[in-house]
């Protein structure tokens, strides 16, 4: 079994780097929130905004869905699909978010959303969307991805989710301070050694196992991006679901089939609302009656936004750890290439 804390190791399955861009998640988020974005007083009294994203693209979405539940001063819908929900209006912002700036679904999107003349704006690296929101002078944040030497989007997850809020923020449509958003990012580069040595026990663990990850009210957007996570790092099957939605139906499908391989990974907190203590503790009661195993891991912070940071670090390690165990290069997508590429032709 590989040494996950042997860097030499490590280099040998992972030629890309997929580490280097995982240690510095931390530098994505920062640089991301120093970068600048201008809105015209029109794009700030909008009804809803719909982001269009596939993949890690659309992680932000899912995130802001979840931590700003509570504060957030429009409803946000996340748009996975070649085109635009039916309800879009001259009340709408569109945004568009494609790390690498080629996804056909949301180069789609903004077409057309360009023939509606609805509002638009977008973050990427370069590429078509880049050209696109530039020669249409719409609102864009185009940033250099300084910190991602993997070179691979789902990797720049820093980027795409506090860039989403860095635009959501310079918009006014959250209430997000720079104070919060530093404070927090230092107690995520402090809480990194122990994210790392919890994410390799619990890597250990699930090795062998489909992961199954419980979440619940502002880290739900957290289970959704983990899921992803396992995927297409670890190459592993992975399924997520939400307290209190899944006490309603999913504890009856634990009987059959009774040689299944699963494990639980229950996300908890301790800012997490009194009710849904209750509901983790339960649930997790029914488990152990049903011979299931079950992990845990309680994301470090002081803060929400501290513990997103952290959960969003954490499924980065663990994720990576899990694919080096299988003995897998966590750089490579085999199946999405061949899929686009066949989807090409």
């Amino acid at each position: 079994m590989i040494d996950l804390t042997n860097l030499e190791e490590i280099r040998k399955l992972d030629p890309k780097n997929v580490y280097g861009s995982t240690e510095m998640f931390p530098n994505q988020c920062e640089q991301i929130w120093r970068e600048e974005i201008n809105f015209p007083q029109e794009y700030k009294i909008i009804e809803n905004v719909v982001l269009c994203g596939m993949g890690g693209s659309a992680y932000g979405g899912y995130i802001a869905q979840a931590l700003f539940k509570d504060e957030l001063k429009v409803p946000i819908y996340s748009n996975n699909d070649y085109n635009l929900p039916s309800f879009v209006n001259e009340k709408t912002l569109i945004i568009l978010s494609s790390y690498s700036g080629g996804t056909e679904e949301v180069l789609t999107c903004g077409e057309e959303a360009k023939n509606k003349n609805l509002k638009i704006s977008g973050i990427t690296t370069g590429g078509k969307l880049s050209e696109f929101l530039k020669t249409n002078n719409y609102p864009n944040l185009v940033f250099e991805p300084k910190f991602n030497p993997s070179g691979q989007p789902r990797l720049g997850t820093g980027y795409m989710v506090l860039g989403f809020f860095f635009m959501l923020k310079k918009l006014g449509f959250i209430n997000l301070s720079d104070d919060e958003f530093l404070k927090s990012a230092e107690e995520l580069k402090s809480s990194i050694p122990e994210i790392k040595n919890e994410s390799i026990s619990i890597a250990k663990s699930l090795a062998g196992y489909i992961p199954l990850v419980f979440c619940a009210e502002f880290l739900n957007g957290n289970a959704h991006i983990l899921r992803n996570q396992f995927n297409e790092t670890s190459k592993s099957f992975s399924a997520f679901e939400e307290i209190p939605e899944l006490n309603h139906h999913l504890m009856e499908g634990l009987k059959n089939p009774p040689d299944k391989k699963i494990k639980i990974v229950f996300i908890t907190s301790d800012l997490y609302s009194g009710l849904i203590k209750k509901r983790f503790d339960l649930t997790k009661d029914v488990i152990r009656k049903n011979n299931v195993e079950f992990l845990e891991y309680n994301p470090q912070g002081s803060t929400k936004i501290s513990q997103v940071l952290n959960t969003l670090a954490f499924g980065g390690y663990l994720s990576l750890y899990l694919a080096l165990l299988y003995g897998q290069d966590p750089s490579l997508i085999p199946w999405v290439d061949y899929f686009k590429e066949q989807l090409s032709k």
